[in-house]
């Protein structure tokens, strides 16, 4: 099978996409939802999150900021009554975060870049990966990074150290 075949949704699997009412999120949200699987989404943006389930019947949402571990345990609550489980969890969710010599960034945006862009990725897979085990099909996490993790950018610190991290 060609390697494009194998990266094309499947149908009937339960899917969780982080930041999913906008942007790439929602673009990965709508491209499973249209190949039949089951999709629900987070974000902090709440008209994005009712637009896109308004606009999309199927795909339900959580309200909740990622950096928060109590809010994305009620995403996973959410989850399973809304999927029943889940087989694919996309940690999408990011934020650019200050641009800038170091120097110049306060503790407060360098956390919660951190917080956001890092942090998540461990709460999400905490929560995520005991229901993947009970999953029927062959599981998947992915955890979105950035070429920024493997090349860095100039004045961008805060971004291409969580981005590193997660690769």
């Amino acid at each position: 099978m060609p390697l494009y075949e194998s990266l094309r949704p499947v149908p009937e699997l339960r899917v969780l996409v982080t930041a999913g009412a906008s942007g790439i999120g929602a673009c990965i949200a709508r491209a499973f939802h249209e190949a039949g699987s089951r999709v629900h989404v987070c974000d902090i943006d709440r008209a994005s999150l009712d637009r896109l389930v308004t606009e999309t019947p199927g795909i339900t949402g959580s309200m909740a900021d990622v950096s928060v571990a109590a809010d994305v345990d009620q995403v996973f609550a959410d989850v399973r009554g809304c999927l029943g489980g889940l087989d694919v969890l996309i940690n999408n969710a990011g934020i650019a975060g200050p641009t800038g010599p170091i120097e110049s960034f306060d503790a407060s945006s360098w956390e919660r870049t951190v917080s956001v862009n890092l942090n998540s990725q461990f709460y999400f897979a905490r929560r995520g990966v005991p229901l993947l085990k009970e999953s029927g099909v062959n599981p998947v996490l992915i955890t979105m990074s950035s070429v920024a993790g493997r090349l860095g950018y100039a004045f961008r610190t805060p971004y291409a150290s969580t981005k590193w991290a997660i690769v």
